[in-house]
């Protein structure tokens, strides 16, 4: 696109930027193609029955009964091993994790979910792994992550919220160069299939931006003069907004504007827009490829409100998980679509009474949930509608788009007749029915609905998790995070040199892990319990120093569980155990244990094992090393080669090329070092030790005869990494140049 002709370029970026806002939450397109090519999509009953389940297990999250969702999210996988919906319940089970702060589970799911075909999951699901990496302050890892998404997901709406990302990224570790680089980028990725649509849908109420790129503008800059874009609304609004600098060509620039539902006047900073109208956006080129001048070019989008509702309480404040018989239930709907005439209008919804019919089970059967049939067992529950009203509510005020009302669920025997009151019983699930005529989806209507349960004076109180919980499995959960809260502690003992204190620790851990064992010889076990258990057991050995102790531990789990999710980590700790050794024997067997997690069908550990290998190499080479020669690293580097070619998304690619870069340095290899760095400069951007390769490339130019190459790198590192660790290098080596 940017190197098509000027006109055509800054027509379809016109129309881009509007889509843009789709990344900022506030827009969508469609195009009848897409939309007929999923109605006539063939779809197996598999696929559909694994679809009704993750809506299930979501309204359960929904509903507060986080446990039993969870639980039927992760059988969805198990029961349907072949549908593509089991992609999407590991996003939704990653997405849940991540808000619990469990980033181990969410790790786990999201190396299922970056396995589906479809492109949006893919996206979804490396952003999600750059972001539990980010949480977790692994922000080599989050870099990779996000510029997986960026590469080979341009058209994703993740591609924005990943510049996002790698800025916060850069700002927590104080690259501010690099941190307003990537913020500058924010907004200017855009899918193509929207600037291609027929029609671009913006939400009410939210902010459009318009981006425009032409390379007049830049010109236009330096001479001091502003650009502008007039944005008109079909009601008669119009307002001038001014386009601003975005990214350092001077190419493209952006506006922006806050559209509000209440009149307003022109120029005011505010564009009064109202669901259902056209805005139209128009850009004067004031001289195209054709030689033609003040010619204006205009793009269109259709402003629209995606519905919502919901119950809650007398304040209209807050969503509410359960209403009470006899007292009034309060229900609110926003949507600007509505919001018709000048004065408040009034909305429709239904509100639908439903009672649950339950199968009968034997009572000679354990009653404890079986995975493998909990989808049946769920569709054999039938909810059996009792009753159902039709409630109008009010607009809130002129323009605002928020309606709301009130009913009354009633027991039977004190109902009145009253067209507001719904007759209901006991534990019965009250569904709130709003059909969106027109939405960011599309014309298409779609069902939005809220619910709650039926309280009868506080008698259906929520069951304490713990007293339905098996006893053991609770007690060994309190064991287990008593044993990682006193690995931690004597990790840290260890760090600051308390040796004594951190062994005393550690032995307290081992202590907690074995009453675990014991119960686990007892009773039958959580098998996450007891993997984590595990885990936790060779950590306390590895503090303590008990390298062999730690290996046997790694390698009972793999015996008890050979589909273990920890057993690539298991692996890679045996092998550091025995790198960390010293001998030349363990050392080889190091190198063997790293490729056992390279052959591992899918390992998240693979690119690490195989850089762990060219370190190993290293050290095997050094060990080898006669007084008086010279080091051949070569086979070291083979192996670093081979991890920045097999493994290109990962972070050890760029710190295997750092390695590489390093020893054409000392091979005097320069022209070969410049290419490298140049490479490394393009592909990994975000690496730790950039300011460490601009300075080597200024010493390298240096040493090549290129003074004014390396003064410009050497300015680069102070420009861009004022805090790096290789600022004052650079500051020294500029002083000397200069």
């Amino acid at each position: 696109m940017m190197n098509q002709m000027m006109k055509t370029t800054t027509l379809s970026m016109l129309k881009c930027c509007l889509a843009l806002t789709f990344v900022f939450g506030v827009a969508h397109a469609q195009t009848e193609s897409e939309a007929d090519a999923r109605s006539t999509a063939a779809v197996s009953r598999d696929e559909l029955r694994a679809r009704r389940m993750i809506e299930s297990a979501l309204e359960l999250v929904r509903s507060g009964q986080h446990e039993r969702g969870v639980s039927m999210l992760e059988a969805v996988g198990d029961m349907f091993p072949d549908s593509a919906a089991r992609f999407r319940a590991s996003l939704e089970l990653a997405r849940h994790h991540i808000e619990s702060n469990q980033f181990d589970k969410a790790a786990a799911q999201l190396n299922v979910a970056r396995n589906s075909r479809d492109e949006d999951e893919q996206a979804e699901a490396w952003f999600l792994t750059g972001r539990v990496n980010f949480q977790r302050a692994n922000y080599n890892e989050a870099f990779s992550a996000f510029r997986r998404v960026i590469n080979d997901f341009p058209a994703s709406e993740f591609t924005n919220l990943s510049y996002d990302m790698i800025g916060q990224a850069h700002f927590n570790q104080g690259r501010w160069g690099k941190a307003v680089e990537a913020f500058q980028m924010v907004g200017t990725a855009v899918p193509e299939s929207l600037a291609e649509a027929d029609e671009v849908l913006a939400e009410a109420g939210q902010r459009l931006f318009v981006k425009v790129h032409d390379r007049d503008l830049r010109i236009l800059s330096s001479l001091g003069e502003k650009s502008y874009v007039t944005i008109e609304a079909e009601s008669g609004d119009k307002e001038e907004v001014l386009l601003t600098r975005l990214g350092r060509s001077g190419e493209d620039w952006i506006a922006s504007i806050m559209m509000a539902p209440e009149p307003s006047e022109p120029n005011d900073g505010v564009l009064t827009v109202r669901g259902g109208e056209v805005v139209t956006v128009t850009y004067i080129d004031r001289n195209n490829a054709e030689g033609e001048v003040d010619v204006p070019i205009t793009t269109q989008v259709r402003v629209v409100s995606t519905g919502a509702v919901a119950f809650t309480d007398g304040a209209y404040n807050r969503s509410v998980r359960g209403v009470f018989a006899g007292q009034p239930a309060y229900v609110r709907l926003v949507d600007l679509d509505l919001d018709v005439t000048p004065e408040p209008d009034e909305a429709e919804v239904d509100v639908i009474a439903y009672y649950k019919v339950e199968r009968e089970v034997e009572t000679t059967l354990p009653q404890e949930v079986d995975i493998d049939t909990m989808d049946e067992r769920e569709q054999e529950d039938e909810w059996v509608e009792r009753g159902r009203i039709t409630l109008r509510l009010t607009e809130t005020d002129n323009h605002s788009g928020e309606f709301r009302g009130q009913f009354r669920p009633v027991i039977a025997e004190f109902a009145t007749g009253s067209d507001r009151e719904l007759v209901v019983m006991p534990n019965d699930e009250i569904v709130l029915s709003y059909t969106d005529e027109t939405h960011l989806r599309g014309d298409t209507p779609e069902e939005r609905l809220a619910r709650v349960q039926v309280v009868v004076g506080g008698s259906t109180e929520p069951q304490s998790i713990v007293s339905e919980a098996n006893d053991a499995n609770t007690q060994a959960q309190k064991l287990l995070i008593e044993a990682q809260l006193l690995h931690r502690w004597a990790s840290i003992f260890d760090d600051v040199g308390l040796e004594e204190s951190a062994f005393s620790k550690a032995e307290e851990g081992l202590d907690k892990v074995e009453e675990i064992m014991q119960l686990t010889a007892r009773q039958s076990l959580n098998r996450e319990l007891l993997e984590q258990s595990f885990a936790v057991r060779w950590d306390l050995y590895l503090v303590q120093g008990r390298l062999n102790e730690a290996i046997a531990t790694c390698m009972a789990l793999v015996e008890l569980f050979p589909d273990t999710t920890l057993v690539d980590r298991a692996f890679m700790n045996i092998a550091r155990a025995r790198a960390e050794a010293g001998t030349l024997e363990e050392m080889r067997e190091a190198i063997r244990v790293y490729r056992t997690v390279i052959d591992l069908p899918q390992s998240d550990y693979k690119a690490e094992a195989q850089f762990r290998i060219g370190e190993v190499t290293e050290d095997m080479i050094r060990y080898n090393l006669r007084p008086g020669t010279d080091p051949n690293f070569a086979p070291a580097m083979v192996e670093y080669q081979r991890c920045a070619e097999m493994y290109p998304h990962s972070p050890f690619a760029g710190e295997s090329f750092n390695k590489i870069i390093n020893f054409h340095i000392t091979q005097r290899d320069y022209l070969r070092s410049v290419e490298l760095m140049d490479r490394v400069m393009q592909d990994y951007p975000d690496a730790p030790w950039m300011d460490e390769i601009l300075v080597k490339w200024g010493v390298v130019a240096f040493r090549m005869g290129n003074r004014n190459v390396a003064i410009q790198k050497f300015m680069q590192v102070l420009e861009e990494y004022p805090n790096g660790a290789s600022a004052g290098q650079a500051r020294n080596f500029l002083q000397r140049l200069q």
